[in-house]
């Protein structure tokens, strides 16, 4: 026969209540008592009825993911999404749920899906990566009744949606310590290769450039800042048409692996070599920034963790959905204006920038 709850619960020599609270992620068991539960369902190989579980609580335990990006920016930026994924994967796991990722190459497809999905009550809460100034998704998601987090920062107060959670990096400091990275070299013409300016994330890179220069005394020259597509044939071309212009600079920070991996190719072609030409500095720390040739300095942005934070996020929500009911007008003034956490970047020096590989 197959295991219930309560041989798990005898197993683990817990009350069948306890058991279900750890089985269900519930945030009132210890971590010792959850691990002591988790072990003794998998060794009476034990699988509690979804189905059941749905319905007596209205919870499908799934997550869904939004990537609202082309697959082109999706899949060159395989080793950010990637590490994003596990974290998300390992946090939905601990805490009994499903994580559903919807790829979507616009945002406009973006807010039908989501509509879709709310009409049929598929899951329990939302993710949205890569928030952009004035996303066409905002009516969809001022009529969801669920949860819904943001890995990004979204543009200003959102008041239509309420509360905003989000996650994110400090991207002006992410900006602001490539620009102390290089300027520290020596390196007084440093340009910029940003990406669209419609996602958040590029505006704050931008203005953590600009403060970089000027803590460092150096003047803003906006020839040297230059936008392209987070894909490496576009950051090719753009940096390629920069060199060719006659623009003069002796240090590049590129908002992407990617992008840095297309700009090294433009110098190459034009027989500048890094750093001794010119030094380049990567945001995001993957496996192409490591084992490049040369090894692609970076700044990491910890994306494993970021994408853990995201759900560890969105199921606090979820068990504690609405503290306006509270009495407290602290847990009221909370949701009102969402929880942010921030996450902190990291400068990886490596050989592309005049330092030792890391």
């Amino acid at each position: 026969m197959a295991a219930t709850i309560r041989d798990v619960a005898r197993r683990a020599g817990v009350s069948v209540s306890t058991a279900s609270l750890a089985l269900n992620g519930k945030p009132l068991v210890s971590p010792k008592t959850r691990q002591k539960v988790l072990q003794a369902a998998r060794e009476l190989n034990y699988h509690p009825n979804a189905v059941a579980k749905s319905l007596a609580d209205g919870r499908t335990r799934t997550l869904a993911l939004f990537i609202p990006v082309t697959l082109e920016h999706l899949f060159s930026s395989a080793g950010f999404f990637g590490r994003l994924l596990q974290g998300m994967h390992r946090a939905a796991l601990e805490r009994g749920h499903h994580l559903s990722l919807h790829i979507v190459e616009s945002e406009e497809e973006a807010a039908e899906q989501i509509r879709t999905l709310l009409r049929s009550r598929r899951a329990d809460g939302l993710i949205l990566t890569n928030p952009t100034v004035d996303p066409p998704y905002l009516p969809a998601l001022k009529e969801a009744e669920i949860p819904v987090v943001f890995l990004g920062r979204p543009l200003g107060d959102w008041p239509h949606v309420n509360p905003v959670d989000h996650v994110d990096n400090d991207n002006v400091e992410v900006g602001r310590l490539g620009v102390q990275h290089l300027a520290e070299k020596g390196h007084e013409r440093i340009a910029l290769l940003n990406g669209p300016s419609r996602f958040t994330f590029c505006l704050d890179r931008l203005e953590g450039y600009r403060q970089g220069l000027r803590e460092r005394g150096l003047p803003y020259d906006e020839a040297l800042v230059w936008t392209s597509d987070m894909t490496e044939e576009h950051a090719y071309t753009t940096v390629l048409s920069a060199l060719e212009g006659g623009l003069e600079f002796t240090a590049l920070l590129a908002t992407s692996d990617i992008q840095a991996v297309g700009a090294l190719r433009a110098l190459r072609e034009l027989g500048l070599r890094a750093p001794d030409d010119v030094a380049v500095l990567a945001v995001n720390n993957t496996a192409l920034t490591r084992y490049y040739v040369p090894p692609i300095a970076a700044i990491d942005l910890h994306e494993e963790r970021l994408g853990y934070e995201a759900v560890q996020l969105l199921l606090r929500r979820l068990s504690f959905p609405d503290p306006s009911c509270s009495n407290d007008p602290n847990d009221a003034r909370k949701a009102r204006t969402g929880k942010h956490v921030r996450v902190p970047c990291t400068l990886v020096p490596r050989a592309s920038c005049g330092c030792s590989s890391v």
